[in-house]
């Protein structure tokens, strides 16, 4: 993603965005390994910007998940687009298709509607996938382990996944 320390900080100055040479650091190893960074700050000192603009100057995109207190597993990962499959049953009751064929291809991808996590996770090209406000969801709900993570950023400088 990044061929050098010097060469991150120029592209995130490009951008608009300075940080100090430890972030840099920090950054640029996050993205060389694959791993994701954790950002705690109060509000308005870059945490969502950082991510912005590693995006920029990675030159790709973000993948964003907004939490708050009720955000759902369906809003992270995804869900089935229903009324798009009663669409299709309907169309397939004049097309003669048995049961199991049906019942096949509502559970296929074309009646799925991808949330950001799914998105990230299934980009053809390296993307930055920022959890955001991940201190403000319920105890039961933390999209990336068994275990409730109490920080307001999760950045996941992602790859491809083959």
């Amino acid at each position: 993603m990044f061929d050098s320390i010097i060469g991150l900080a120029s592209k995130l100055a490009g951008t608009g965005y300075f940080i100090d040479p430890v972030m840099t650091q920090v950054v640029f190893l996050a993205a060389k390994l694959q791993k994701p960074l954790l950002l705690e700050g109060p509000a308005g000192s870059g945490k969502t910007q950082l991510a912005i603009s590693v995006a920029a100057a990675a030159g790709t995109h973000v993948e964003r998940l907004q939490c708050y207190r009720g955000v759902t597993e369906e809003k992270a990962i995804g869900r089935f687009d229903e009324s798009l499959q009663r669409l299709y049953m309907e169309f397939s009751k004049s097309q003669h298709e048995s049961w199991q064929t049906v019942q096949a291809n509502l559970k296929g991808r074309d009646f799925f509607r991808p949330g950001p996590l799914m998105r990230a996770l299934e980009c053809e090209r390296p993307c930055v996938l920022l959890i955001d406000e991940l201190d403000k969801v319920d105890d039961g709900f933390d999209p990336h382990s068994n275990g409730p993570l109490f920080h307001n950023n999760f950045i996941h400088l992602s790859g491809p996944h083959g």
